[in-house]
């Protein structure tokens, strides 16, 4: 990623402007340990900054995961090791601490002896494994010490393996291939293969070869190796020796990481949990227990293979009522001769309807992971997806209702094309580009404020489907479904014997401002008086603990907004996902989570009111 440092003008004040903005990226560069290149003389190789951190080039590449020798200004390196002022700590303490000298930590940060900190501000400092060499070094040479042997890292249970994995994976993108990660994966084996895999799925409410599939920043390869690691951990384990099997897993490994888009581990998943359950009946969409947290929101949501098989089946779970239909079944939408399509036309249509967006100008082959149509059998219509949530814990949110809308990822009944919002593309591990689309980035974004909520006591509704073009409001979708006549069965149910006073609206979207890269576009929406206090309290808690997607309030005349009638209501724009200086926080898993807990106390404090 690189930032806009711009040049300065012959104008003193906007030179001094310019200047107070780069010292303001650098202090949250730091914060999140990354390093901005600037145009001064030591920051013009790579080679000069591993120096400042008193590393070779080669070790430096290697923390911060770069593979080219050269520079741009403004260029953010990630990665690099920071250390968090503390109350009653200065520039001595905090060196020291850190096995520096006052000159050496004043230096890497370009700093004067004298500078007077402030409790919370973050600097940079040595690797931990560079402290010890970089103290000695500064007094008479001595020969190098030998090095020390690793500490052995303490055994763990199956139960801490998956939480830890969990962790490392939750701190950035790409763990997968990183020290942290690989030390708590090398201690898999084919005697805890099995427990491991029940624990993360139980408490992640995914599988563990899915989430090793996810993190996209790691190499493709060093994922199939370690995704195939646990297969052959696991046949070991319960003697299956079917080759067949294997070449198969291998073959579905490959396909799925050939194409674009996210990888889909559900037919991988099948044969790793019929392995372990030989004679249960595996369906492709369940959990490996039956008990384990749904992961995703809405059913469809589970369906992440873009692909259309012939004897595919699709699901879906509209009003409650809906069938399961296939790529043949007819729908009620024609095409440009007028003829009736079937799903498998629709699901086509939609792929290609999402390969238009400007946002692929720099992928060679787009393939976008698609979810299956909302189609309900019964009506003929295409309709939104609802689900019930209910809680996992005790809080101070039992007996209240959270009604939860991610942004986008609905079909248009006019044409069948999907409504991804915006599609974006960044480079991944490779080096190639590969798509985001908003809706999903909302999606994700949904799946952790509602178990932020659920954790506090909520039931949480989750409705999804398109919003423009006609869509819900062209249904009335959502003050039928406020009125009990739309939705999952379940979903009736609970808005009917809810008070709208223990209710509460929030419809989630990502700003996509591809022509304007440079704003934020962080807000949030409000349109009836009962809107606004929800509104605040949004931009009061993300403000005291997430400042860089901290939103303003607008007030609008949004539909979503005055559909949820008698009932607190507010659409946010999370931010602008075009926008370089934000888009690592609104893909990080860590990030979003941080982000969730800010929404939750902002509900909880309104509902509470």
């Amino acid at each position: 990623m690189v930032l806009r440092i711009e040049n300065t003008s012959s104008s003193n004040v906007k030179r001094t402007s310019e200047q107070e903005n780069i010292e303001k990226l650098k202090r949250e560069a730091k914060a999140k340990g990354e390093f901005i290149v600037t145009v001064s003389t030591d920051d013009k190789t790579l080679s000069s900054i591993a120096k400042k951190f008193n590393m070779s080039l080669t070790d430096f590449k290697n923390m911060t995961g770069l593979t080219k020798d050269t520079l741009q200004k403004g260029q953010v390196i990630k990665n690099v090791p920071t250390a968090k002022i503390e109350s009653g700590m200065g520039l001595v303490s905090v060196a020291k601490k850190h096995g520096m000298t006052l000159e050496q930590f004043c230096t890497l940060n370009n700093i004067d002896k004298n500078y007077k900190p402030q409790k919370g501000e973050y600097f940079y400092v040595f690797p931990k494994q560079k402290q010890d060499n970089a103290s000695k070094s500064e007094t008479k040479p001595k020969p190098e010490p030998k090095p020390e042997p690793k500490p052995v890292e303490a055994k763990l249970n199956a139960e801490e393996i998956a939480d830890k994995l969990e962790q490392a994976a939750s701190k950035y993108r790409g763990a997968v291939g990183k020290e942290e990660f690989d030390n708590i994966f090398k201690q898999i084996n084919k005697n805890n293969v099995i427990d491991v895999v029940n624990n993360f799925q139980e408490n992640q409410g995914k599988s563990l070869i899915n989430m090793i599939s996810d993190e996209w920043s790691s190499d493709k390869e060093v994922r199939k190796a370690a995704m195939t690691k646990i297969f052959d951990l696991v046949a070991e384990k319960t003697g299956n020796k079917n080759s067949k099997l294997r070449e198969e897993f291998i073959n579905e490994l490959d396909n799925e990481f050939d194409s674009w888009g996210f990888v889909s581990t559900k037919k991988m998943d099948k044969m790793i949990n019929g392995m372990i359950n030989p004679n249960a009946e595996t369906n492709l969409d369940a959990p490996a227990n039956k008990d384990a947290k749904r992961g995703n929101t809405g059913t469809n949501a589970l369906h992440l293979s873009g692909k259309v098989y012939p004897n595919e089946v699709f699901y879906s779970t509209n009003g409650g009522r809906s069938k399961d239909i296939t790529p043949s079944t007819q729908t009620s939408i024609k095409d440009a001769d007028g003829n009736y399509v079937n799903a498998g036309t629709l699901k086509s249509w939609a792929l290609s309807g999402g390969k238009r967006d400007k946002g692929f100008k720099d992928v060679k082959d787009p393939f976008i992971v698609r979810p299956l149509p909302n189609y309900n059998t019964e009506t003929k219509k295409i309709e939104a997806v609802t689900e019930i949530l209910e809680p996992t814990g005790e809080g101070n949110l039992n007996g209240k209702v959270v009604i939860l809308n991610p942004g986008h990822g609905g079909y248009q009944q006019k044409n069948g094309y999907f409504d991804a919002g915006t599609v974006l593309s960044v480079k991944n591990a490779e080096g190639e580009e590969m798509p985001i689309e908003e809706w999903r980035v909302a999606q994700s974004y949904v799946e952790k404020i509602s178990d932020n909520l659920r954790q506090r006591g909520a039931q949480v509704i989750i409705v999804s489907g398109a919003v423009r073009n006609g869509g819900m409001a062209a249904q009335k979708y959502i003050e039928n479904m406020l009125a009990g006549k739309k939705g999952d069965d379940k979903v009736r149910d609970v808005i009917n014997s809810t008070s709208k006073s223990d209710m509460l609206f929030l419809s989630v979207h990502v700003e996509s401002a591809k022509e304007n890269p440079d704003t934020k576009k962080c807000t949030v929406r409000y349109t009836k008086d009962i809107d606004k206090e929800l509104a605040n309290n949004i931009n009061k808690y993300v403000n005291q603990g997430f400042t860089t997607l901290t939103p303003t309030s607008h007030h609008d005349n949004l539909y979503v907004n005055r559909a949820a009638k008698g009932i607190p209501s507010s659409l946010l724009e999370i931010g602008n996902i075009a926008n370089d200086k934000i888009t690592n926080s609104l893909l990080s898993d860590y990030d979003q989570k941080k982000y969730a807990e800010c929404i939750a106390n902002a509900i909880e404090a309104t509902m509470l009111d």
